[in-house]
């Protein structure tokens, strides 16, 4: 398609080359620069700044200030020079060193590619600018990953393939009707997995006791998690249990505890049962199936298994993508900055939570999934920077970007599973600086697509995997709350798609 310009017969380029031609090129600065290794993908540079550039740069500044210095006695741009020197002495210098820092960045980045992926670590309120000689600064940069291109072309990955059954609806329609079942007291009997027990719980190590909760309720399921840890065995150490009576259990703690000293420790748990409830599940009848939209039982049955259709699909995929990314960081092996780690951890949470409810996950599990990745955060956080930094030199290579319409493809996507406008998408993605993210997950998406083109695949009939249940806690199991990382995004690098589907 031809451009305005060119159907009048003048070539957009020429305007622009005149211009280019018009504009005198950027002197570059007397540069000494020294680089060291400092840690995983991390550079120390020691810079200095030639004397002819500072005392150059002193002089524009100068004249720049005493434009528009305001001098008792004299015109704007007519006191000496000497006289606006001595007064705005600190002005000026302010203005020589941050013109010539800013100058220095641009240089160095464009000389020596280091391929930042944060903001340099530079401390300018200490750099001084001396009477004699140059401008001398120290900074650490965090730059991409140093590795070699593994063998992506060269994978064959097992792709499981399963049917949804019968069976697999009839499970799945008991849990859809929990969500209208009544909670009734539990008069006979110990407690059974789905009860509900309201218990004391207090958390302690070698006799000391670590955390307490009072009167909290939750149900009974093989596994509790909370925010910060897990207890395994919850179902077999309070299988019978009444109210009145206490058992103990094991507690895991995870990475995220704000108590560094108890993380990945085993904590012992006092349950002191004070109450027992179970569940009594609503008749399926007309009544009930037009209150909630349906017209017969095998509709909703139907329903129920397209969920399950999708879900399916969502973990073939899953499995998949596990099985390429889990061949090519073998293959890669490299270390990253523990601080670069810690900052994305948040966006990891996010991006993981999102994925699962692409995938048809209900609130239950996600939620519980949502507990275990908090807890072991920093672990999930360094998988994932590893796979985009990998991922994305692939990109590179294949020279695969994200184009306008694969955004709008993308928001158009999100806007249909959250039953919102694009423009209502597309104003918060703006607003919340999500667009970055965004990209980065498209681009991910495309790279591990490219990659199955070369992929030798094998289908491989699987039984749907049985997946242990589980309660998950608000609460912490040490106290404290959680390690508190700051906002996503100030490294940037792989800030991950936060595109809510709530």
């Amino acid at each position: 398609m031809s451009t305005p310009e060119e159907e009048l017969g003048a070539p957009a380029q020429d305007e622009a080359t005149a211009t280019a031609e018009a504009e005198p090129e950027k002197k570059k600065l007397g540069l000494e620069v020294e680089i060291t290794d400092a840690g995983p993908c991390k550079k120390h540079l020691k810079v200095a700044i030639a004397r002819e550039d500072v005392d150059r740069q002193f002089e524009d500044s100068l004249g720049s200030v005493r434009k528009e210095a305001a001098v008792p006695g004299f015109r704007p741009g007519r006191a000496p020079r000497t006289l606006v020197q001595k007064r705005f002495k600190k002005e000026v210098a302010g203005q020589v060193k941050s013109n010539l820092l800013m100058a220095a960045l641009e240089q160095l980045d464009e000389d020596y590619k280091l391929n930042p992926i944060s903001q340099p670590q530079l401390d300018v309120e200490a750099i001084t600018i001396p009477d004699e000689g140059p401008l001398q600064f120290e900074m650490d940069v965090e730059v991409q990953p140093e590795f070699k291109l593994p063998a992506y072309k060269a994978l064959t990955v097992q792709r499981p393939v399963r049917e949804v059954t019968d069976a697999d609806v009839e499970a799945q329609l008991k849990s859809f009707l929990e969500r209208y079942a009544q909670l009734v007291p539990k008069l006979e009997g110990g407690a059974e997995q789905g009860d509900y027990v309201t218990a004391d719980l207090v958390f302690h190590k070698d006799g000391v006791t670590v955390n307490s909760v009072k009167e909290i309720q939750f149900r009974l399921q093989p596994e509790l998690r909370f925010q910060d840890g897990h207890v395994p065995d919850l179902l077999k150490s309070l299988a019978g249990v009444k109210a009145g009576e206490s058992r103990e259990a094991e507690a895991q703690v995870g990475s995220s505890s704000a108590d560094a000293a108890l993380r990945g420790q085993t904590l012992r748990v006092t349950f002191q049962v004070h109450d027992l409830k179970t569940l009594r599940l609503p008749t399926v009848d007309s009544v009930f199936l037009d209150s909630i939209g349906f017209d017969s039982l095998d509709e909703l049955k139907q329903a129920l298994r397209d969920v399950l259709i999708r879900r399916y699909a969502f973990q073939q995929k899953q499995a998949v993508r596990k099985q390429i990314v889990d061949q090519l960081l073998a293959e890669t092996p490299f270390d990253l900055p523990a601080d670069l780690v810690g900052r994305q951890e948040r966006s990891t949470i996010r991006r993981l939570v999102n994925e699962m409810r692409e995938g048809g996950l209900s609130d239950d599990q996600i939620r519980a999934r949502q507990a275990e990745i908090r807890a072991n955060a920093h672990e999930s956080t360094m998988r994932s920077l590893k796979e985009f930094f990998l991922l994305a030199k692939i990109a590179e290579e294949e020279g695969l970007k994200v184009e306008d319409a694969d955004m709008d493809a993308e928001i158009e996507a999100i806007a249909d599973r959250t039953d919102e406008t694009v423009r209502r998408v597309r104003a918060r993605i703006e607003k919340e600086n999500l667009a970055e993210g965004l990209a980065s997950q498209i681009l991910e998406r495309k790279t591990i697509d490219r990659i199955l083109e070369f992929v030798k695949v094998e289908d491989v009939t699987t039984q749907a995997p049985e997946e242990k249940a589980v309660e998950t806690l608000d609460e912490t199991a040490t106290g404290g709350g959680l390690v508190e990382s700051p906002e996503e995004g100030e490294a940037a690098p792989a800030a991950a798609a936060e595109e809510s589907a709530e």
